[in-house]
């Protein structure tokens, strides 16, 4: 299984996409299986005994590490996933309110920055396209090339996708750029001592910074949602919000305003509705695995196509939230 592993890094390294001089026989499982698949075309959402992922997609849909699965409408910089460990590690998005759809009705990531003790990346996207600091200079980072992240990591490029690895805590993440908006997936050791909007690989419950967990109570009728009220979820947000402005580039997001409504489907029309729905059932047709139909109704029916590439980038979810206005 080793000398398995060692071929199939070195073959990537070869093919010049991942040259950064991380040796092969350091490599991490996490970070090696999601850099096969990203090279292979697959999915890079990791379903092996050893790693978990956990995405955050389009306006964002966000699903955490164990599959606990909620929606994001507020606006802000906030903490993804950090480290309990010791090590430092953080990942932190930038969420901006979309202004091409129903004016403020939802947001979208706009940047995410890797922070580790000494080093960051941060990857933005921009009207005139990706733009990529490290160790807060801007780089430019050509297709199939990588940069190196001092000794914590390296952030290589395929096409419109960008392919983070910490090699020290064996963590991937992979931004896939559309045209105006990021896709992330982070994947970590199952064992990985997490916190943050992405949760954790071994708990389902989601937990505010402070370690309280959001009271979640089941339906009585669907057991795989549970309901929240909006003031408590206004809180969970505000505990992972980051106040400070720690990124090096792009204009400070909107001040959240929590107590605001939360869209939802029932908020469509249902011409709207039906409109999205003949778009998610075309799209179901051409790739039915990991197709999130629910997400698919919401992304169609309040931004558009210019979200369908989202649609099959959602964890798998066992578990959804629902906030109560």
């Amino acid at each position: 299984m080793k000398m398995t592993k060692t071929l199939l890094l070195s073959g990537l390294l070869l093919s010049g996409f991942a040259n950064a001089p991380q040796a092969a026989e350091d490599a991490k499982p996490c970070v090696q299986a999601t850099l096969g698949a990203l090279m292979s075309g697959g999915s890079a959402i990791n379903t092996s005994l050893q790693c978990n992922s956990g995405t955050v997609a389009s306006d964002p849909h966000i699903t955490t590490f164990k599959g606990f699965a909620y929606d994001h409408n507020f606006p802000g910089d906030y903490t993804l996933t950090e480290l309990q460990d010791g090590s430092g590690f953080s990942i932190v998005g930038r969420f901006i309110f979309n202004t091409t759809g129903m004016g403020s009705a939802y947001t979208i990531p706009k940047a995410v920055k890797f922070q580790w003790p000494g080093h960051t990346a941060e990857i933005h996207r921009g009207e005139e396209g990706m733009a990529i600091w490290v160790d807060e200079k801007p780089v430019k980072l050509r297709d199939n090339k990588s940069v190196q992240i001092g000794d914590v990591g390296y952030i290589s490029r395929k096409g419109s996708a960008y392919f983070v690895a910490n090699t020290v805590s064996d963590i991937a993440t992979v931004v896939y750029a559309n045209s105006f908006y990021l896709d992330l997936n982070v994947t970590v050791p199952r064992e990985a001592d997490t916190q943050g909007l992405l949760g954790k690989p071994v708990n389902l419950s989601l937990f505010d910074r402070t370690g309280l967990e959001l009271p979640v109570a089941p339906d009585e009728t669907d057991p795989e949602l549970g309901k929240v009220s909006h003031q408590d979820f206004g809180k969970y947000l505000e505990s992972w919000r980051v106040a400070n402005n720690i990124f090096a580039n792009g204009d400070v997001p909107a001040l959240p305003d929590f107590s605001s409504k939360i869209y939802t489907l029932a908020d469509l029309s249902q011409k709207q509705l039906q409109r999205a729905q003949t778009q998610c059932d075309a799209l179901e047709a051409v790739a039915p695995e990991g197709f999130n139909l629910r997400n698919c109704l919401f992304d169609m029916g309040f931004g558009g196509k210019k979200f369908a590439k989202s649609v099959y980038r959602h964890q798998v979810a066992v578990m959804r939230l629902e906030v109560l206005n």
